[in-house]
């Protein structure tokens, strides 16, 4: 068995590995200053530097080190809270105006990749929704029928008897297919979209971790390690990476709950065992507390696999053998395969599940996409330079969110650790036929 270390090596860089945009220079001025070098900035400094603004994104490592180029490459859209929960909170208008941005989300992201020609693998594959226990297939069932066909969204429910169409195992008990989700090289769509916005005329950073962000006057002044840029507007597009700008953007840290996902890559299987498991061929996720999700790899070869091996930062040989028994519950037949790469990346999570863009402290920001970044990282980003230009498309449903504070952060590790607790009791309460075993 093959291991890469997790921190270095996503199986996403092997063909479109990281580059540090030739080193470019940090200008002495700009319109915008954009932190961030993933989906977000990019799509948000490409259509700035298209509507005349000069930009310059500042990444603290290579654009697209952080969650951009760490995550399965599941190209959908969705949202972490209930439309009930979003309605009690903002109303029935509002809630389903916001619910409705994530099939938008996906078509600019879908529409993105065509106008600027970005070859990032893409397979029109749907998204198999699987039912942990039968209590979870009645909620995919009521949620089909009464949300999201509704709303126009192409899906459709598949009984446990018909499952073997989608996956050859007997953990789930059905679910639903939503058929306009889509299967992508995040890596591949990155470099992309990094071409595009250096083609633009947008500036791209390196290695330029900010150390201090001042307004002075109607200009800020951004500060790195390598120099330093004043700029009249400043845009927050770290998401879950918050963290390691704890004082210069220590309210965003604060506002964001940033947890680790952990993803895995098999050794080479072939197409023929791969296709017998995944019958379906579709992105695949599960709804048991470990949120399993899973897909084959690009050229079918391999599954790669990622979860919620644990909700705090672990040892990649721990998180490994986590991931491979959340696998082999699933697919028992895999409990000896090989494990050829291991890494992880961070997820920013808002107080309301949803994304969310606006302006804090007079900083721009767009963050908090729960785990569904690749669509709609890329539409906030272009949102969010309507916002800054002025444009007529400005106006957002995410307009009436707003970021709200997580618990201290000194109380954080017993939180998660009870919410850890509660989602075991929670899997066992509502009856999930293959829990996952912790050690």
């Amino acid at each position: 068995m093959t291991l890469h270390f997790a921190e270095d090596a996503p199986y996403w860089h092997r063909e479109a590995p990281l580059d540090s945009a030739e080193a470019q220079p940090i200008p002495e001025k700009a319109d915008v200053a954009i932190i961030g070098g993933g989906f977000t900035g990019l799509s948000c400094a490409l259509e700035l530097a298209r509507l005349g603004r000069s930009v310059v994104v500042l990444e603290a490592r290579e654009p697209g080190f952080g969650a951009s180029t760490r995550n399965g490459g599941m190209l959908g859209w969705g949202h972490r809270a209930d439309l009930s929960k979003l309605e009690q909170r903002y109303g029935a208008e509002a809630a389903r105006a916001i619910m409705a941005e994530g099939p938008v989300s996906l078509a600019f992201t879908l529409g993105l990749m065509e106008r600027e020609g970005i070859d990032c693998d893409l397979q029109h594959t749907g998204r198999f929704l699987a039912a942990a226990s039968p209590r979870h297939f009645n909620k995919i069932r009521r949620d089909v029928e009464t949300v999201f066909q509704p709303m126009g969204v192409a899906c459709r429910v598949v009984e446990p008897q018909d499952q073997g169409a989608e996956i050859s195992t007997q953990v789930y008990c059905g679910g639903a297919v939503f058929d306009a989700h889509h299967a992508v090289h995040p890596g591949k769509f990155h470099r992309g979209l990094l071409a595009a916005a250096l083609r633009s005329g947008a500036k791209i950073a390196s290695q330029a971790a900010v150390t201090k962000i001042e307004h002075s006057g109607e200009r800020w002044r951004v500060r790195t390690v390598r120099g330093e840029v004043t700029a009249r507007e400043v845009v927050f597009a770290a998401n879950g990476y918050a963290a390691q700008f704890t004082k210069a953007l220590k309210p965003f840290a604060d506002t964001m709950l940033t947890l680790p996902s952990f993803l895995i890559a098999t050794q080479r299987l072939g197409q023929n065992r791969v296709k017998a498991l995944m019958p379906g061929g579709r992105m695949y996720v599960d709804t048991r507390s470990s949120h399993s999700y899973f897909r084959p790899s690009p050229d079918g070869e391999r599954i790669l696999w990622g979860g919620r091996a644990s909700l705090t930062p672990l040892e990649e040989a721990t998180a490994t053998d986590r991931l491979r028994r959340h696998m082999s519950s699933v697919f028992p037949e895999l409990a000896d395969t090989g494990i050829d790469d291991s890494w992880t990346g961070r997820i920013a999570y808002s107080r309301d599940g949803v994304a969310q863009i606006g302006k804090l402290n007079g900083i721009w920001y767009a963050g908090g996409y729960c785990g569904s970044g690749i669509a709609m990282a890329p539409f906030q980003g272009w949102r969010l330079a309507q916002k800054i230009a002025g444009t007529a498309e400005a106006a957002s449903p995410f307009d009436v969110t707003s970021l709200r504070g997580w618990p201290p952060s000194s109380l954080m590790p017993l939180g998660i650790r009870a919410f850890e607790l509660w989602h075991r009791y929670k899997d066992r309460r509502e009856g999930v036929l293959a829990p996952i075993a912790y050690r």
